[in-house]
């Protein structure tokens, strides 16, 4: 079954889980964002693939997360800002239109698991390895890894995952883009290790620098836990 949906193309990918801070200033969006509060529906979030938030000269994917309004702040000449909630992945079935904003035939896309063991132990594993790549990220701030656990669930430990990787917008959009929680853990396994290797090899190219306030500016680490 599918439904029409209004999109917002983002140099951002949108997991389900996963939280979004957006400002809202362009009259469309506010007017878009305007209506699904008044409704309390939700919008698409999907990747635009030149890099563009604001402009015509958008080239959005074809898979995307729904995004729920959380929160809202109201700003000075009706701009906003809105904390989100992603929801549920869709595929773009066609274009609608595209001005004044961005709307699509979507379907949505089951969070399929995989073969349940393989599911579960890949999570088990992802655990560990997820473990080592935040200490190795937030030891180039100088900081430890407090305790740090993972849903029950493959597809939602996935999902997390996902969100946390500092990784580029290709590799992020291709984990979203995962059939089952069984492959995007898979993936994230090696994205995981490759990552981590980077980070300590960093680490350890820091480590005859005296300058303190260099270390702990190497990198802005931001987690989703939630």
């Amino acid at each position: 079954m599918s439904e029409i949906l209004d999109l917002f193309p983002l140099n951002s990918v949108l997991v389900p889980g996963a939280s979004l801070r957006l400002h809202i200033f362009e009259d469309r969006y506010k007017k878009m964002i305007g209506a699904c509060i008044e409704q309390g529906v939700e919008f698409g979030v999907v990747l635009d693939r030149n890099g563009q938030e604001t402009g015509d000269d958008l080239d959005p994917v074809t898979v995307g997360t729904t995004a729920e309004i959380s929160e809202v702040t109201q700003l000075p000449q009706g701009r906003l800002h809105i904390v989100t909630r992603g929801v549920r992945r869709f595929h773009v079935a066609r274009f609608v239109q595209t001005k004044p904003l961005w709307t699509a035939e979507v379907s949505y896309l089951e969070d399929a698991i995989g073969p349940p063991d393989a599911a579960l132990r890949l999570r088990a594993t992802a655990l560990e390895r997820f473990r080592d790549y935040l200490q190795a990220l937030l030891q180039l701030s100088g900081r430890e890894l407090d305790a740090v656990q993972l849903p029950e669930d493959p597809a939602a430990s996935s999902f997390l995952i996902a969100d946390a990787l500092q990784v580029d917008l290709a590799a992020k959009q291709s984990l979203l883009e995962s059939p089952s929680a069984a492959e995007r853990l898979t993936a994230e396994l090696r994205l995981l290790d490759s990552e981590t290797r980077r980070l300590r090899a960093s680490k350890s190219s820091e480590s005859g620098n005296d300058d303190a306030d260099q270390r702990r500016n190497t990198l802005k680490v931001r987690i989703s836990l939630n």
